[in-house]
């Protein structure tokens, strides 16, 4: 029997693995990615994300596509997932649970989303595996 799909929200590095180098993916996850039933959402967050670390010369092989990331997304049958208000006070109040390594903004947003959605976070964070969200990886 197949196990009911969840809604998947795609860490940054997921995102940045599956177009560039998907054997990093576990092949779990990557099964899942393929699955055109499978409902895959990408924060904004992540494009804010990308963005910075392109800037700062972190990744310079998205310069060619940089400004066309959410229409990337969506070739890849993606959903991009915006930021509300109240996605944005969760994930400042944030409060850590399991891990004691501080998480940046960009995780304490998926975090926020996925709590409030309730997504499955897909990431190799092992700082995002024990934060209360579903976490696949």
């Amino acid at each position: 029997m197949k196990q009911e799909a969840t809604t998947l929200l795609l860490d940054t590095h997921v995102l940045l693995w599956w177009w560039i180098c998907p054997r990093l993916i576990t092949p779990r996850v990557f099964e899942r990615l393929q699955d055109p039933e499978q409902a895959v959402l990408v924060s904004v967050a992540s494009l804010l994300e990308l963005s910075q670390a392109h800037q700062r010369g972190l990744l310079p092989e998205l310069s060619p596509v940089i400004w066309h990331l959410p229409e990337l997304i969506r070739q890849e049958r993606f959903q991009l997932l915006e930021i509300s208000a109240r996605d944005a006070l969760v994930a400042g109040q944030w409060r850590q649970r399991a891990s004691t390594t501080p998480l940046d903004a960009t995780g304490r947003m998926l975090l926020a989303q996925a709590q409030r959605r309730n997504l499955t976070l897909v990431s190799g964070d092992v700082h995002l595996q024990h934060c209360g969200v579903p976490w696949l990886w």
